[in-house]
């Protein structure tokens, strides 16, 4: 986290955090689901039980941000606000 993260509290920074985990996840999950065919079949079990993992997780942190998108408090204009619409949608 940098020094410009340091001013976000409250609901902002509950939005923050979700969102960047939700942004990170989905591009580990792109990823992983393009390796696929690339690895041997070690990884690929592996992989294999960690996709599902992060689809749920995935799934779980859009409701969640969904929700956050919904209060009143939060700045429509906010910079994590626009990522985590583009996200959720």
């Amino acid at each position: 986290m940098d020094h410009t993260e340091a001013g976000f509290v409250g609901l902002e920074r509950s939005l923050m955090v979700k969102t960047k985990t939700l942004d990170r996840l989905i591009k580990e999950h792109r990823e992983a689901k393009k390796k696929m065919n690339e690895v041997d079949d070690a990884k690929k079990t592996f992989l294999k039980i960690q996709i599902p993992k992060m689809e749920k997780e995935i799934k779980s942190l859009k409701e969640e941000i969904e929700e956050l998108l919904e209060e009143d408090e939060l700045d429509p204009r906010g910079e994590y606000f626009v990522l985590a619409t583009q996200l959720c949608n």
